[in-house]
């Protein structure tokens, strides 16, 4: 069941709105019995008097790791795949174009962030992945080969890896004999329901640029991205780590699975092996979450954004309910105040 608001979540969300001057925010509850609380504020632009509805779809960012982590462990439930294995077993087809050294670091280190992947594609390589039109498979192979060519770095140790990322998409397209958007579809999103998925820039909410970005801190509240503009979003060959964008209540039906213990899409043992936290050196990650449990009231978050974009998702810390927030507003300071806002709305009960 769908609420559309009540007073205390909107009042939350309109001081966070008129706080931040964000142009739009949106927040919703999902309880473990699927109860769900959905509330919208603002403008689909900055400037404009269109507004934002309940119905709109809204970019979620590196929250789509998760995602993409749920469809890999969906192929190891039926038997397509393993945990364990190591990266370069899974692209028989490349032969001796990877290195030697990723004999060893597994899948697991890869979704985990801990496998000594470089953080992302170089710059040459994002300016042409804009201006690619070759089928998503054939671009994901190219970057798989670009990874996986040179030796791995600091193998154990965590370095956020959007890289890696593409690199699971890859693997997925191989072992699921389709591209890595249908299998996406086929394994995880028709079975849980969710109908308004795509990639790239939502066509009806516009993100908005930062006025200024300094090393990774993205400042000011800058100009709207018309959605069907190259630069509107990061090139498409990312998609498996950060280019879904869905309705809230889309979004709930995925975080359900891990207050249920993988409902009805996924075993608990699955759930549990997704959210267990390695050891090793540096900060915490698990396969696209993060332990959150120095957030109080809560126990695993998600965040993402692309510059344009902010989303945040909170599990509480009895796993009975999550709170998710969104944003179409990119800066540093609204990625960070929206995971607050999340912990307020669980903490209202």
């Amino acid at each position: 069941m769908t609420d559309p608001g009540n007073d205390r979540l909107r009042t939350l969300l309109v001081e966070f709105r008129e706080r931040f001057k964000t142009p739009a925010a949106g927040a919703a509850v999902v309880t473990r019995s699927g109860a769900l609380e959905v509330d919208v504020v603002g403008n689909r632009q900055r400037g404009s008097a269109d507004p934002a509805t309940i119905d709109d779809q809204w970019h979620i960012g590196s929250c789509t790791k998760a995602i993409t982590a749920v469809l890999y462990a969906r192929l190891v439930e039926q038997g397509i795949t393993e945990w364990g294995i190591p990266i370069g077993n899974l692209f028989p087809d490349l032969g001796d174009a990877i290195d030697t050294g990723w004999a060893e670091p597994t899948v697991d280190e890869v979704l985990l962030c801990r496998s000594g992947m470089n953080a992302n594609l170089s710059r040459a390589e994002m300016l042409a992945a804009w201006e690619d039109t070759s089928p998503m498979s054939e671009q994901r192979t190219r970057a798989a080969v670009s990874a996986l060519s040179s030796s791995p770095r600091s193998r154990g140790s965590f370095r956020y890896s959007n890289l890696g990322y593409i690199v699971a998409g890859a693997a997925i397209d191989r072992l699921a004999g389709m591209p890595f958007e249908d299998a996406l579809h086929s394994e995880v999103l028709d079975p849980l329901g969710i109908t308004s998925v795509g990639f790239g820039a939502p066509p009806d909410i516009w993100g908005h640029r930062p006025k200024l970005r300094i090393r990774r801190h993205i400042l000011g509240r800058g100009s709207p991205a018309e959605p069907g503009s190259l630069r509107s979003d990061n090139p498409a060959v990312m998609t498996p780590a950060g280019r879904i964008h869905l309705t809230l209540s889309d979004w709930a039906k995925f975080q359900a699975v891990f207050l249920n213990q993988g409902g009805d899409l996924l075993d608990p043992g699955t759930v549990e092996h997704l959210l267990a936290v390695p050891p090793g050196k540096g900060r915490g990650m698990v396969m696209g979450w993060a332990p959150a449990a120095d957030i109080d009231g809560a126990s695993f978050g998600m965040w993402g954004t692309n510059t344009m974009w902010a989303a945040t998702a909170l599990i509480d810390s009895n796993f009975e309910r999550t709170a998710m927030v969104v944003a179409n507003d990119g800066r540093s300071k609204i990625l960070r105040r929206s995971a607050q806002l999340a912990a307020n709305i669980l903490q209202a009960g």
